[in-house]
Parts: C-alpha cells; sequence; structure tokens
C-alpha cells in the first residue's frame, strides 16, 4: 500500500563523508527541509516576442537541518568529517553526502524496506548555528548547498538504495548523554565550572581554562577572566537568559570552461561570526561610551571596545570556541514597561573567521587539530 503521507517516525536521514557509503544516522533530528532551485536564463532575439530559449543552468540543491543537542555528534562535525582540523577555515573546503530514506506510514520506526530513498552528494556546510535559551531544547541548525540530488527506488532506471538499511531504528532510542550529562541539553546543561589549571589555558591570556563557558566581561556580573561564578547563596553574578552564535559561509561558485559544473564551492574569507546573549538586567546594560573613547591614548585617539574571549561548553560535550577577538557590536535594552515585564540586554558580539566546534562523538575526536588545548572535561 502507498503512502497518504510522511511524519516524523517514518523517515531518517544519514551523513557520510563524500565518496563512502557508511553514512551515520542523524540522532536528535528535530527538521529536515529541502528546496531544489533550477536557475533559467532566458534569451530572446530581435524579430519575435516569444522567448528564443530558455537556458537551463547548474540546479541548486539546499537542506536545513536542526537537531538537539544530545551526546550525539552534531551534525556540523558530521558533515566535515575531511576536515583538516575543528576551526572554521579547517572545515571549510570538507563535503559530504546525506541521504534520507523513507518508510511505510504505517511503521512504528524507520526500519524494513523503504518505499524510496534521495541522496544527495557534494554537499557543503552553507550555515551553521547554536542556541540555548531559558526555553526549551539546546539546538544545533545546518545548512548544506549542493547540485545533486537523485531520488531511487521508486523511479525506473535508478540504482538500489545504499543507507536505508544501516542502522534502523529500534523504536527504543535514547541520548548518548542520558547517563550523567543532562540527556537532551537545555538551560541547566550551560557548564559555568571552571578548572585552575592554569596551563591548560590557551589562546585567550585572561581567559578561564577548563571546561567552563567563558562570557565578555562588558556583561555585568561576569568575572575579570569571563567567568560567571555563583555566591554564598549560589545565585550566578549574570542572569544569563539565551546564547546563540551563527556563521554563514556564503559560498560562491567556480567555474572553468569546459566544465558545466562548479569545481569549487570556496568559502570567500573574512567571514563574520555574530553571537547574541541577553541577560536579565538588574542595574541596566552598564556599558558607557564617549566620543573620544573611554581608553584614550593621547594623541592617536582612543576607544570604547575591548577584544573579549567567548566560549560555550555543554554537559553533553559540545564546546564551542569563537575565539579572543569578539567585539561589542550593539547593545539593546528592552522590557520593563508598564505591563510589569522584566528589563532585558542584548549584547550583540562580532568576530571575523573564529569558530571552531569540538564534540567527544566527533569522529575526528583524539586528533590534535580536534581537540582543545584546554580542558573540555568528560
Amino acid at each position: 500500500m502507498a503512502n497518504t503521507r510522511i511524519f516524523y517516525a517514518t523517515q531518517k536521514a544519514g551523513i557520510a563523508p563524500l565518496g563512502s557509503t557508511t553514512y551515520t544516522t542523524l540522532r536528535g533530528l528535530q527538521t529536515l527541509g529541502m528546496t531544489t532551485t533550477f536557475n533559467l536564463e532566458q534569451v530572446f532575439e530581435i524579430g519575435q516576442i516569444g522567448i528564443y530559449e530558455n537556458v537551463e543552468g547548474v540546479p541548486d540543491v539546499e537542506i536545513s537541518l536542526e537537531k538537539v543537542l544530545d551526546g550525539y555528534a552534531p551534525l556540523y562535525t558530521l558533515a566535515t568529517q575531511l576536515a583538516t582540523s575543528a576551526s572554521l577555515v579547517g572545515r571549510s573546503k570538507a563535503s559530504c553526502q546525506l541521504a534520507v530514506s523513507i518508510y511505510p506510514d504505517t511503521n512504528d520506526q524507520a526500519e524494513g524496506a523503504p518505499g524510496a530513498e534521495v541522496q544527495m552528494s557534494g554537499l557543503f556546510v552553507s550555515s551553521v548555528g547554536y542556541s540555548v535559551s531559558v526555553d526549551g531544547n539546546a539546538t544545533e541548525t545546518m545548512s548544506l548547498v549542493g547540485n545533486h540530488k537523485v531520488w531511487v527506488g521508486l523511479i525506473a532506471g535508478t540504482s538500489n538504495a545504499t543507507y536505508a538499511n544501516t542502522t534502523p531504528f529500534t523504536d527504543n532510542d535514547n541520548p548518548l548523554s542520558i547517563t550523567g550529562s543532562g540527556g537532551v541539553n537545555r538551560r541547566e546543561d550551560v557548564l559555568f565550572e571552571y578548572s585552575t589549571d592554569a596551563a591548560a589555558t590557551e589562546g585567550c591570556a585572561s581567559a578561564a581554562s577548563g571546561q567552563g563557558t567563558v562570557l565578555p566581561q562588558d556583561i555585568y556580573g561576569i568575572s575579570a577572566s569571563g567567568t560567571n561564578d555563583r555566591d554564598g547563596n549560589l545565585q550566578y553574578g549574570a542572569h544569563v537568559q539565551n546564547f546563540s552564535s551563527t556563521v554563514d559561509l556564503g559560498r560562491e561558485d567556480l567555474f572553468e570552461l569546459g566544465r558545466r559544473t562548479a569545481y569549487s564551492k570556496f568559502v570567500n574569507f573574512p567571514i563574520e561570526v555574530t553571537t547574541e546573549i541577553g541577560v536579565i538586567s538588574t542595574s541596566g546594560d552598564l556599558v558607557s561610551v564617549t566620543e573620544e573613547g573611554l581608553f584614550s591614548d593621547p594623541p592617536c585617539g582612543g576607544s570604547n571596545l575591548t577584544d573579549r574571549a567567548i566560549r560555550l561548553h555543554m554537559c553533553e560535550g559540545l564546546n564551542l570556541d569563537l575565539g579572543c577577538k569578539n567585539k561589542l557590536s550593539t547593545v539593546g535594552v528592552t522590557g520593563g514597561d508598564a505591563g510589569g515585564g522584566n528589563v532585558e540586554v542584548t549584547y550583540t558580539y562580532s568576530n571575523f573567521n573564529d569558530f571552531s566546534v569540538f564534540h567527544p562523538s566527533d569522529p575526528n575526536w583524539g586528533n590534535a587539530s580536534f581537540t582543545p588545548g584546554y580542558l573540555v572535561g568528560a
């Protein structure tokens, strides 16, 4: 019997390095979208109103994914298994392939013989971001771009599926981090625990070492080393409401004569990385500015800003390192209206090219280039 619909329990997705048929099934996946754009260019001619030819260019395929942070490998690490390091530039040239299998809509889980499977290859990461707030789950979002998408199984003349029967679901899945590190991570799973081992500090001389989240000192309540410490009543210095960091790689195609498709989808560095941190205000935003700059250096002027280190570390293993040169780009104050809402301050930071992702479930974990020099924790 043909499906009457497709819903979450009847589809399964996996990522493999380019050229491999060893797919890793995506666990904790929440959304999966595919868009195919046929790039058409019109050619007209003198002498008639009708179109001369509607020229078909190279089609663009874009896949958007979102997963919860749950101890399994982040999507970004699976899509960049061919990377040379965990940094943004180290992962920028790695490509992958993605397969999605569709199963009968009478199944309890994605197992058995699929009705169809779509295979996409030559995919590159186009954007990636991480977000955690006081409401809901901590999530990762990622988009992939490519030019190759083939359905197999239902279309005559196509090859058999290569991914469908591997790593089936059993209707008894659990987060990999279910024991000891929070399961699906939420607000309570942001780590604010720090090491005193000075030798473990890497890169940012003023930032705390160890596994703890490091935030900018512009935020009231954050220490001089970027720690969010608790007092004797176990109250944090800063009441952080949300944290999000995103980067759009803005890939461009490189073409050459004699070839229809692009021979490269390169990242046009420098790339801006944007981070937003929202907090409940207790004393205003406390960000002062002057025309001449608070940190003046006569006679050559001054500045109002200082480079800041930012790192996010979650109980399930994610360590997002945004480097040492994040600068405050905007600070906004909202709320506190007559309806009784709280005043919240949102700090937006910007850096360029610093976006390193580490995770113990990364297939490259253990390689020195994929393990931070400071302590990550168990």
